[in-house]
């Protein structure tokens, strides 16, 4: 990255250095679990980053391991269907199943991840869509007293909806850090965040362990206690389980 964009980066963290208060900013990386390089990189990553781990893959119970260990917050990153009709991942969950088929996926992958506190969706543009299932999930996020983070890959997501239904704890993606994994557009989002996190307080990224994303975090990162800014585990930033009826924001782009 050139010297002019990490000066706008740096411009950004100095205006917000004088700002009144202290925004909380989340990081919740998706997709690991398939590069043990990649994912160990997000677990040294200088900052209490939310460590998203896919169940069943082939690094993911000893990334899980790592990251808790190394003091990260850990969720389940679950795969659910697509509108595109992607090809899930094992123990993804499909709108055609049926209550006990759905809970018994869950259960699966929920005992692959012990460490796991909390679930979000990996893809399921169309799943969460689905009232229905969405209710089975929640209920059974809530009985094991865990919290749910809508990737909001979908305008029409009813997840959250859902989680204030049956009192369970919860919240939703703002920035998608790295659809365009150019450092530039990566800079862009980042800073995105940060605004929003001035403007109400807090604000929920979700990026991947792209090359890209973690040589500028590991640049950036370092930099936001300076300014003001606090990198906190996504549970810090979870809504009270009350219904809410404000809209979702629509995806950005395609599935995470």
């Amino acid at each position: 990255m050139g010297l002019r964009l990490w000066a706008l980066t740096l411009l950004m963290l100095a205006e917000l250095a004088s700002a009144e208060g202290q925004p909380r900013i989340a990081i919740i990386i998706d997709d690991l679990g398939y590069s043990s390089r990649h994912g160990q990189a997000i677990v040294d990553l200088p900052a209490a980053v939310t460590c998203a781990v896919i169940p069943f893959s082939p690094h993911g119970q000893r990334l899980a391991r790592r990251a808790s260990q190394a003091g990260k917050e850990v969720i389940v990153h679950m795969p659910m269907a697509a509108k595109q009709h992607e090809k899930l991942d094992r123990g993804g969950l499909t709108a055609d199943m049926s209550e006990q088929e759905l809970l018994t996926q869950v259960r699966k992958s929920l005992s692959q991840l012990p460490e796991a506190r909390g679930l979000n969706n990996h893809m399921g543009s169309e799943l969460t869509e689905q009232r229905q299932a969405m209710g089975w999930l929640m209920k059974e996020l809530k009985a094991h007293q865990l919290f749910f983070v809508d990737s909001r890959t979908s305008g029409r997501s009813v997840a959250q909806r859902q989680a204030m239904q049956v009192g369970l704890a919860n919240a939703g993606r703002d920035i998608f850090l790295d659809n365009d994994r150019s450092l530039v557009r990566i800079n862009e989002q980042f800073n995105k965040l940060i605004k929003l996190a001035r403007q109400r307080g807090h604000a929920i990224a979700i990026g991947h362990p792209y090359p890209e994303t973690v040589h500028y975090l590991q640049q950036v990162l370092p930099l936001l206690k300076q300014a003001g800014i606090r990198v906190v585990p996504v549970s810090e930033l979870l809504s009270t389980p009350v219904m809410n009826t404000a809209s979702t924001q629509a995806s950005d782009h395609g599935e995470t």
